[in-house]
């Protein structure tokens, strides 16, 4: 046996004139003629796995063998008229075997590929339902054919990464998936959010407060004197004290009063749960005692008390279809401005953020009985808890100019959020539950010392008591859809019709009847001022 070493044909492409890719032989006037390579009646296109050796046997020995690019293929001869060729890396290249006469006996275009033969078996074995074809091209795979659902498709995948080493040894291979999915890809996914939020409050505050005077400590001052309820005077002329008026009034120090003294104090609770009494029922009783027409003492209490129950329900049920694959969102709710910068004027500039009832789900089919949900789903409000105040602020740099930082309130949100990854039939249904949150906040208020006394210890405490609770549920159900006919659809519109005049001023209606199981009203019946009229 003897090996014929392989010459590049880099000289001969080298003397090659551009139009290479011409006709097979192009003659000129000075009898010069080019062969593209390919074109030959003795021209063969074979397919060669890497590190994968085929035979070739000529009709006559062979005198010389030329390989364009031995890094690809190269060729052994065994004898004059058997070559034995081995595929050494991807790529393409070709062979030109010449006789003794330098007639081509064979012009070989190859190309080496990975050998799939023992793949195309092994899916064959595995998904036998599956129609697929493999093919190698410049170290890529292509796969065709036909799959009954995704879950397939993903499996083909599966097996032609683990064929190839490299891939499993974290290498890169490159998987050109044209399988086509004889399932149907699009997934209406019907969503039922229900919220319920409980909220109680009691509240039980109790005020007292009381003033007393002594007149044992009231100040002396310079009071008139009365004799027998009337005012005395003395005369100087006759010395005597009257009562009619003449002379001098008489004065001398005297008590100004019993209520000129006075000691009061009060208890007040306050509400810190709430911030502030809400209302509810307000008794106030007090007592208060004169003494010759002065106020000297009173005592009085302020009791309040209030309880309240409030439930808030929050509904929604947004249906919403996406293909097989994609992400689709939904949001019932509003966006409210948040400042995220400002410049030397003091303008603000502001981005929207989003709140409300927010869905967002991907589906996957994976067969016409499995579909697997990755589901987010949100119920979000404004809320003055955690609610940011900025103030106002004036700055001045040093070349004195002036800015102003404009105050703002930002309000925060109150979020209850859920995501999941589910595998679900078409027409199947989940339930999101135990999404449960509970708070209770409860203040009582007291008086040091008094608050231990035994049945009145109560009347100077005040109570604030406030309990919440949420509940979420999500009811997820997707149903594999196709498109139907625009006839077969309804819309909450259809058979809507204004009431006539007549009948809104005397009968108090709105609209006229609906029509039967959504039939439309007829042209006739339509009634308004303007528009248009279908036939």
């Amino acid at each position: 046996m003897r090996t014929i070493k392989a010459l590049t044909c880099a000289a001969i492409v080298a003397i090659l004139p551009a139009p290479f890719a011409l006709a097979q032989t192009i003659p000129n006037g000075m009898g010069t003629s080019i062969t593209k390579p390919g074109d030959q009646a003795v021209s063969r296109r074979v397919t060669l796995g890497v590190d994968k050796s085929m035979i070739v046997d000529l009709e006559a020995p062979a005198a010389d063998v030329v390989i364009s690019n031995p890094e690809i293929a190269d060729a052994v001869v065994q004898t004059a008229q058997r070559i034995i060729f081995r595929g050494i890396k991807f790529g393409q290249t070709n062979a030109l075997i010449f006789d003794r006469a330098g007639n081509t006996l064979l012009d070989l275009n190859i190309m080496v590929e990975t050998d799939l033969a023992a793949l195309e078996e092994t899916i064959s074995r595995h998904i036998p339902d599956a129609r697929v074809k493999i093919e190698s091209f410049n170290g890529s795979v292509i796969l065709t054919g036909m799959v009954d659902n995704l879950s397939q498709s993903d499996q083909v995948s599966q097996l032609v990464k683990a064929f190839f080493p490299e891939s499993a040894g974290g290498g890169e291979l490159q998987i050109v998936n044209m399988l086509n999915v004889n399932a149907a890809d699009q997934v209406m996914l019907e969503v039922r959010i229900v919220e319920m939020q409980r909220s109680v409050i009691k509240q039980l505050g109790i005020n007292l407060s009381g003033a007393t005077s002594f007149g044992e400590l009231a100040n002396q001052t310079l009071q008139q004197v009365f004799q027998g309820g009337l005012p005395l005077f003395f005369d100087p002329d006759s010395g005597e004290y009257n009562t009619t008026g003449q002379g001098t009034a008489v004065e001398m120090l005297q008590p100004a009063g019993p209520s000129s003294n006075t000691i009061s104090g009060s208890a007040s609770s306050g509400f810190n749960v709430q911030g502030q009494a809400l209302g509810g029922i307000s008794l106030e009783t007090g007592y208060t005692n004169y003494n010759n027409g002065r106020l000297q003492s009173s005592i009085g209490a302020a009791i309040d008390a209030m309880e309240r129950v409030g439930i808030v329900r929050t509904l929604a049920e947004p249906n919403i279809v996406a293909m097989s694959g994609e992400s689709a969102k939904f949001l019932a709710g509003g966006e409210f401005p948040v400042p995220v910068g400002q410049n030397q004027n003091g303008q603000i500039t502001v981005e929207f953020k989003p709140y409300g009832v927010g869905l967002a789900f991907t589906p996957v089919v994976l067969s016409e009985g499995r579909i697997s949900l990755k589901v987010s789903t949100e119920v979000s409000e404004l809320t003055s808890q955690g609610a940011f105040q900025g103030a106002a602020q004036t700055i001045t740099d040093g070349d004195g100019n002036t800015t102003i930082i404009q105050g703002a309130t930002l309000p925060a949100l109150s979020v209850r959020r859920a995501e999941s990854v589910v595998e679900l039939p078409s027409g199947g249904s989940m339930m999101m539950a135990g999404l449960i949150s509970v708070k209770d906040r409860q203040t009582i208020d007291q008086l040091p010392g008094l608050k231990k006394l035994p049945i009145l210890g109560s009347l100077f405490q005040s109570r604030d008591f406030l309990s919440e609770e949420t509940e979420l549920v999500v009811m997820v159900t997707p149903y594999l859809v196709g498109a139907t006919n625009k006839a077969s659809m309804v819309t909450p519109a259809d058979g809507y019709a204004n009431a006539s005049d007549a009948k809104t001023i005397f009968f108090g209606k709105l609209n006229e009847t609906y029509g039967r199981d959504g039939a439309p009203i007829k042209p006739d019946d339509y009634r308004a001022p303007v528009g248009f009229m279908e036939e």
